[in-house]
């Protein structure tokens, strides 16, 4: 397969290729039993729900809720085909809450930009739902 098909496919960017991609089609496609319609669906359902996900961190005061807001984050990442956005969850829900707020602005922001690659991403693989 072409280098350009296979970044498409899996979201890969070429400074980056050894990383976890930003959006997996195959992946999604694989869980939506190659039906386009439905893979479609399900990634409209995942970014309508996407900014909640992200904000829960925003507004996580103490470490369980954190944890919590990281876990979803993570678990929904996966099943859609996220896994760079599916790490840096990984990542928050390994290291914690930290009661430094500047810390947790930091990875909130970081976990922002990962979800803009991925929603970029998606367009350029579903361009009519993303």
């Amino acid at each position: 397969m072409a280098d350009t098909a296979r970044q498409r496919n899996t979201g890969e960017e070429k400074a980056g290729q050894g990383a976890a991609p930003a959006f997996d089609r195959g992946h999604l496609m694989a869980q939506a039993m190659q039906d386009e319609v439905l893979a479609a669906e399900v990634l409209g359902l995942f970014l309508a729900q996407l900014p909640q996900l992200v904000e829960a961190l925003g507004a996580a005061v103490k470490p369980e809720e954190w944890a919590s807001a990281a876990h979803a984050l993570k678990g929904a990442a996966a099943s859609i085909g996220a896994f760079r956005l599916q790490a840096l969850a990984a990542e928050l829900e390994t290291t914690g809450f930290s009661a430094d707020q500047q810390v947790r602005q930091l990875r909130l922001q970081a976990v922002r930009a990962g979800a803009l690659v991925f929603r970029m991403a998606a367009r350029e693989a579903f361009p009519t739902r993303a």
